[in-house]
């Protein structure tokens, strides 16, 4: 006994609520880790992000065995390193270190997406539990109220069309049921690819929809607070690296200065002396000239993207606010309204549909009345449920718009 107690303990399922299935994404969700590596491929470019080209190694080498064949010939070795006159590399590094503040900012802001899906998976999927427990327990009342008919017509108390009404009843149920459990399963697919379980692993949620007694506190949300969200960092550091790059179309007006050294040895016939050996020391220097004016479209189009990337940044910034506001009213009506309509509805549903039993049972009422009775309890408790649904719904949205859930 004792055995096969531990062994179902060991395969029971471990049951998650939302926080945990969040860590659980945020930890195994494939396409977040993809995008960790983004960070790790900014720093590797920022390596090897301004740095000088490796010197050059030349060689010239010429002889006239092909043609006299006096012996004579000439053998010369140089160095050649470019040198940039301007800013462009220190430039290119700055780029690429706002590169590695722009990756992680792409995946904060991955992060902030993944949990608000996460989390409005949750808690559809919390509501048709609620939906399917509601209903259960009208299936199981119908049932007790079947088997009561079924003995009051065995007393002709109550009569078979009655009995043919509480088993469509039953049906009905059953089928709103059964296509509550397809909707379920559904959603359970998409909660499961976005943890990272694989296809046919159980995950089981026990996170319940709560309306709570306690009000929401929603902070403001400004342009000082926007300096934090990943969105709108995201967009400012795109906003930085093109103005970078417009200072960089500037420096590439002017190439790099080539500075070279070399020897060379020449063996040539000197008359009358005949052949001879000279050695000389050499400097060469090489200067582009900007005589063309493609610089010119480039720094061009670096300020149309520049001002492209303020233009978005700007568009980023109202959105977010706007969003955040549109949500936190939304959020605090229906927390009013839910919380009115469970204090007066609800209890007046129930003690509406126990007086109508009672009235059944004591033959004060047709079945037809118990029927529709029944029917707006549930109508009345699902409207509830969805809306504590609608409201759990928009208080995510709000923490993702403010980035409060991450």
């Amino acid at each position: 006994m004792i055995h096969a107690s531990l062994a179902g303990q060991e395969t029971a399922p471990q049951s998650y609520s939302r926080s945990q299935i969040v860590g659980l994404a945020l930890q195994g969700n494939k396409s977040l880790q993809a995008a960790r590596t983004l960070i790790e491929q900014a720093e590797a470019r920022c390596e090897g992000a301004g740095l000088r080209s490796n010197p050059e190694l030349k060689l010239d080498y010429s002889t006239d065995w092909f043609f006299k064949d006096e012996g004579q010939q000439m053998l010369g070795v140089a160095f050649e390193q470019r040198f940039p006159v301007t800013k462009r590399l220190s430039i290119l590094k700055g780029i690429a270190g706002v590169e590695i503040e722009l990756a992680k900012a792409e995946v904060r802001n991955q992060e902030r997406l993944l949990v608000r899906e996460v989390e409005l998976l949750c808690n559809e999927i919390a509501y048709i539990d609620a939906e399917l427990e509601l209903r259960h327990a009208l299936v199981e009342n119908d049932k007790e109220f079947a088997d009561f008919v079924a003995s009051r017509i065995e007393t002709a108390e109550a009569s078979p069309f009655e009995a043919n009404q509480v088993r469509i009843e039953l049906h009905i149920l059953e089928q709103e049921i059964e296509h509550l459990e397809t909707d379920r399963a559904r959603l359970l697919e998409s909660l499961r690819a976005r943890v990272g379980f694989e296809v046919g692993e159980t995950i089981n949620l026990s996170y319940r929809l709560d309306l709570g007694r306690e009000e929401p506190v929603f902070t403001d949300f400004g342009i000082e607070e926007l300096e934090t969200h990943p969105e709108y960092q995201l967009r400012s550091l795109l906003l930085e690296i093109a103005d970078k790059r417009e200072s960089l179309a500037l420096a590439s007006r002017w190439g790099d200065v080539s500075l070279g050294l070399g020897i060379k040895e020449e063996r040539s016939i000197d008359h009358p002396l005949g052949i001879g050996t000279e050695r000389v020391l050499g400097f060469s220097v090489s200067v582009p000239l900007p005589m063309k004016k493609r610089s010119e479209s480039l720094h061009r189009e670096s300020v149309l993207e520049r001002r492209q990337m303020e233009q978005l940044r700007d568009a980023v910034s109202l959105e977010l606010r706007s969003k955040a506001r549109a949500m936190r009213e939304e959020a605090a009506h229906l927390y009013l309204q839910s919380l009115e309509f469970q204090e007066k509805i609800t209890t007046l549903v129930e003690i509406n549909l126990k007086e109508m039993a009672e009235a059944y049972a004591a033959g004060l009422v047709s079945l037809n009345e118990v029927f529709r009775s029944q029917g707006q309890g549930l109508k009345i408790r699902s409207a509830h449920l969805e809306m504590v649904r609608d409201y759990e719904q928009a208080l995510v949205e709000w923490r993702a718009a403010v980035a409060k859930n991450i």
